[in-house]
């Protein structure tokens, strides 16, 4: 009975210490400005039919409101540089990832 006490505490122990270690690490570099533009392959019908509701960001892709226009949604701001479309590195009207692609997000940076 003592030695089962003794793993449990152990293994108490040592839970308690990675997560200690887990709280106090560096937080990771965050995005500047991110903001929501998700995007879309749309039916040129469907684009027509809602009204100005999609934009087109090019190469028959959109997204849908503000988004290509310069003045997307803004988001929290909590998020990670790489976590951003193209890892950081896509902008609407630009190069930038699409769904499938390994980096792509309908979270952008600003930057």
């Amino acid at each position: 009975m003592r030695k089962r006490l003794m793993i449990v505490a152990s293994a108490v122990a040592m839970f308690a210490g990675l997560s200690a270690s887990a709280a106090v690490a560096a937080q990771p570099e965050r995005a500047s400005d991110p903001f929501v533009c998700p995007v879309l392959t749309v039916n040129e019908n469907a684009v027509e039919s809602t009204d100005g509701r999609f934009n087109e960001i090019g190469e028959g892709e959109y997204t849908f409101g503000p988004g290509a226009a310069g003045s997307a949604e803004t988001f929290n701001g909590n998020v990670p540089s790489h976590a951003t479309n193209g890892d950081g590195s896509g902008s609407p009207g630009g190069p930038h990832s699409a769904p499938g692609d390994t980096d792509y997000t309908a979270i952008w940076s600003g930057n």
